[in-house]
């Protein structure tokens, strides 16, 4: 089975996204701080708000964008998910795009999603790391070594289309199969790069 990681498209969207996100609006949220239970790196079950404001700059051209410990999506890419076997422990709000004026920066739907629950999917002894110590950590649930830098990455196979690791290195990251990632094409999808699972070491060390 083949499989992806889904980043931001450099070519299509913002290196850097200009913008804030608040469960409400007005001019002076672009300035304050989003300190909210759910933006974190990792949650469990937690009240999720049904409406949320991405308040940018930035111009939003893309129909994906990984950022605030979650994923950017438009109605179009919700509706590649829901044709095929996509994660299901998520968290989903309604997400209204505008300036920092209020104005709508985007014509059609968008939403805001989390991953509640990620899986084990790394198959640790086929693929190469380098690993290092890190203090226990009760809230992300590590002690001991994590993986510090992949040489040779492997998934185990799965049934399942869209989907987040539990792996502290590549837990923020989307992957996919060929399935999804040929129906996004096909569906015209923008802002993604598709990853394969053989270069995502160099793109990880790319980004450091």
């Amino acid at each position: 089975m083949k499989y992806f990681m889904l980043v931001n498209d450099r070519d299509i969207s913002p290196i850097y996204l200009d913008g804030v996100l608040h469960e409400s609006f007005t001019e002076d949220k672009y300035a304050e701080g989003m300190n909210y239970e759910w933006n974190r790196p990792f949650i469990e079950q937690v009240k999720f708000p049904k409406d949320l404001w991405l308040i940018t700059r930035s111009k939003v051209q893309f129909d994906y964008y990984e950022n605030f410990f979650g994923h950017i999506i438009s109605g179009e890419f919700l509706s590649s998910m829901e044709q095929v076997n996509a994660l299901q422990d998520y968290v989903i709000a309604n997400l209204e795009v505008v300036s920092t004026k209020g104005k709508p920066k985007v014509n059609g739907l968008f939403f805001f999603i989390k991953c509640i629950r990620r899986q084990s999917l790394v198959d640790y002894e086929s693929s190469k790391f380098l690993t290092r110590k890190v203090p226990s950590n009760a809230k992300l649930k590590v002690d001991g070594s994590f993986v510090d830098k992949y040489i040779n990455l492997v998934l185990k196979d799965t049934d399942c289309d869209v989907f987040q690791l539990n792996d502290l290195k590549l837990g923020r990251y989307l992957f996919c199969s060929q399935r999804f990632k040929s129906l996004c094409e096909e569906d015209a999808i923008k802002g993604i790069q598709f990853i394969d699972l053989e270069s995502v070491p160099n793109y990880l060390q790319s980004i450091v």
